[in-house]
């Protein structure tokens, strides 16, 4: 593979990814058969391309207005690193959570390995806790990874 090449394929990587953020989190749901391989596996789990799938469908019965910000895209070699805030607002049901009508602000970080011109491993977090929070499952007084300032 010439160095021309290699550069085309991780910017086709970058490309998917956002593609995925932007149109797949809004509900392009068929593009995860472009974009993901039969074999992915998210944080060590086998899922397939309906993992992202379940996740989006999740995420959108409960927050149908999300809004996806990539604040860092990072490409070296086989891997894209992205650094995102995800917004919506909590008008349907969310895993079991009953709609709150609330607004959330979710930040999240993925690292993306691509194998063959697909999306093959994984490893993501999003600040679920924040986001439980935000929409009043866990009480805000509880501390998280980041503790709250007190009273001085």
């Amino acid at each position: 593979m010439s160095p021309c090449e290699g550069k085309m394929t991780r910017e086709q990587n970058v490309r998917a990814v956002r593609r995925w953020f932007t149109e797949g989190w809004t509900g392009s749901l068929d593009l995860a058969e472009e974009i993901f391989s039969p074999a992915l596996r998210t944080n060590g789990i086998l899922v397939g391309t309906d993992g992202p799938k379940r996740n989006n469908r999740n995420r959108l019965a409960g927050f149908p207005d999300v809004h996806v910000v990539l604040e860092d895209v990072i490409e070296v070699d086989d891997r894209v690193v992205v650094r995102l805030e995800w917004t919506g607002t909590h008008t349907g049901e969310y895993s079991g959570v009953p709609p709150t009508g609330k607004a959330v602000r979710v930040p999240g970080l993925a690292i993306w390995r691509f194998a063959d011109g697909k999306v093959v491993e994984i490893w993501s977090i999003q600040d679920q806790f924040s986001l439980l929070q935000q929409i009043g499952v866990l009480s805000p007084e509880i501390g998280g990874v980041q503790v709250r300032p007190g009273p001085s």
